[in-house]
C-alpha cells in the first residue's frame, strides 16, 4: 500500500502514525465506558468501527516498518469493513437504521469485496483494487451525506458534518481516479493535488468519526432529553410541565391581542373500571387510542397535553365560545365506538370548557379550576358530556368533591 500513496508534501508514515494514535486512544476512551455501547446503544457500532480501523492502521504500520507482504488485500477487506460499520454508527445515531438498510449494506460490502478478490487475481499491481476500495468507501457514506444534508439536516451541525463528509467523498472519488490512472497522471500538478486532497481527506475522515461523531451524539442526547422531557411516554402528547410551559405565552399574547381563548379539561369515563375488567395493558391502549383521536380533531394551534392518569387538557388558541363548544362536542364524539385490539371496546369522555374574553390574563391554574368544576359536573350528571363554566363563577370558591 505504500507506493500507492507515496508521499508528495504530507509523509505517509506519520499521517498513519496520527491515524493510529486518535484512533487508539478513541477505542480506549470508549472501553472505558462500556456500559455506554451495550447491545442496542448507538455506540455499538462505531465502537466496532474504531476497532476495525485501528487493526487497519496496525497493519498498514507493520507493512510500512517491515516491509510486510501479501497484507494489501486483507487491509483493503477490513477497510471495507470499517467503512459499514462507520456508516452503521452515523445511521443508527440518525434514527434510519433498520434491516432493510443493514441487509443493502452488506450486499455493497459484499460485491465490493467479491470485485476486490477477483481484481487482486487478475491485476498483480495494487492500483485497481485500491481504487476500487476507495470508490466503495465513498458509496458507503453516500446516504449519510444525503440524510444529514438533505432529508433529515434538522440543525446546522448536522448540515455542516454532512458538508465535510461530501468533501471527503469527493477527495475519494479523486483518488480512485488518480489510481486508475497512476501512470499517465504520473509526476503531473494534478496527481499532487489529488494525492494531498486524498491526504487532506484521511485527515477530515479521522475528525469527522471522532470529534464530529461525538458532536451529533452529544446533540442527540440533548434532544433525547428535551423530549423526554416535553412529552408523555405513554402518549407521545405534551406532558403537564411542557403544556402549561407553551399555555403561559399562549395566554398572555391573547389577553394583550385582546382575542379570546378557551381551556378544556378532559377525562376518560369509568378508566377506573376499564383498568379493572380488561387490565392495565389495554387501559394503556385506550389512553394511546384517546390521545390519538383527540389530537386529530385538533388544529396546529391548540395546545394538547395529558395532565395525568386519564385527565387531559386542550387550549384552543383563538376560540371563542361558540367555536369552542363546536369542538368540544367534536371531540366528545370522536372516541365514541371505539375498537382497541380489533375489539369492540367502547368509552366516553367527559369535557369541562371555560372561554375567556377580557384583556385581563386569567392564570392557567384559575382555568383549570374552573373546567375542573364543569368537569365534576359532567361526571355528576351523567358523563359523556360537555358541560361548560365561566370566568367568573361563584363556584369556584366552593369546595368541590374529587370527580
Amino acid at each position: 500500500m505504500k507506493h500507492i500513496a507515496a508521499a508528495v508534501s504530507l509523509d505517509f508514515e506519520t499521517m498513519l502514525v496520527c491515524l493510529f494514535i486518535v484512533n487508539f486512544f478513541t477505542v480506549l476512551f470508549m472501553l472505558s465506558h462500556r456500559s455506554s455501547y451495550t447491545k442496542g446503544s448507538v455506540l455499538r457500532p462505531y465502537v466496532i468501527a474504531k476497532l476495525i480501523q485501528l487493526l487497519v492502521w496496525m497493519l498498514l504500520l507493520t507493512e510500512a516498518a517491515v516491509e510486510l507482504r501479501g497484507v494489501q488485500l486483507p487491509v483493503m477487506l477490513i477497510s471495507l469493513a470499517g467503512g459499514m460499520m462507520e456508516a452503521f454508527a452515523l445511521l443508527k445515531l440518525l434514527g434510519v437504521y433498520n434491516a432493510g438498510i443493514r441487509r443493502l449494506y452488506y450486499r455493497l460490502a459484499g460485491i465490493s469485496g467479491a470485485a476486490l478478490v477477483l481484481l487482486a487475481e487478475l491485476y498483480p499491481a495494487a492500483e485497481p483494487a485500491g481504487a476500487l476500495t476507495v470508490a466503495a468507501g465513498a458509496a458507503m457514506i453516500v446516504y449519510p451525506v444525503y440524510l444529514l444534508c438533505i432529508k433529515l439536516g434538522e440543525t446546522p451541525l448536522q448540515k455542516l458534518i454532512g458538508l465535510l463528509y461530501g468533501i471527503a467523498i469527493i477527495a475519494l472519488l479523486g483518488q480512485a481516479v488518480h489510481l486508475l490512472y497512476a501512470k499517465p497522471l504520473a509526476g503531473s500538478a494534478a496527481s499532487r493535488w489529488l494525492q494531498e486532497f486524498f491526504y487532506i481527506s484521511l485527515y477530515l475522515l479521522m475528525f469527522l468519526g471522532t470529534a464530529g461523531y461525538m458532536l451529533l451524539s452529544r446533540e442527540h442526547t440533548y434532544a433525547e432529553l428535551e423530549r423526554v422531557a416535553t412529552y408523555d411516554e405513554l402518549t407521545g402528547i405534551l406532558n403537564r410541565r411542557a403544556f402549561v410551559m407553551r399555555a403561559r405565552p399562549l395566554i398572555a399574547e391573547a389577553a394583550r391581542a385582546d382575542v379570546p381563548f378557551s381551556f378544556l379539561l378532559l377525562d376518560v369515563d369509568h378508566f377506573k373500571q376499564i383498568n379493572d375488567t380488561f387490565g392495565h395493558e389495554t387501559g394503556d391502549k385506550v389512553l394511546w387510542d384517546f390521545s390519538r383521536k383527540i389530537e386529530a380533531q385538533l388544529s396546529s394551534d391548540d395546545l394538547f397535553g395529558r395532565f395525568g392518569g386519564e385527565e387531559f387538557a386542550v387550549l384552543l388558541h383563538r376560540a371563542d365560545e361558540t367555536a369552542s363548544t363546536g369542538i368540544a362536542e367534536r371531540l366528545r364524539r370522536c372516541v365514541l365506538g371505539a375498537v382497541i385490539d380489533d375489539t369492540l371496546l367502547p368509552y366516553t369522555v367527559s369535557i369541562g370548557v371555560v372561554t375567556i374574553r377580557s384583556e385581563k390574563r386569567v392564570p392557567l391554574d384559575r382555568l383549570y379550576k374552573l373546567t375542573d368544576l364543569a368537569l365534576y359536573e359532567a361526571k355528576q350528571t351523567g358523563r359523556n358530556r360537555v358541560v361548560r363554566t365561566y370566568e367568573h363563577s361563584s363556584l369556584l370558591d366552593e369546595k368541590v368533591p374529587s370527580s
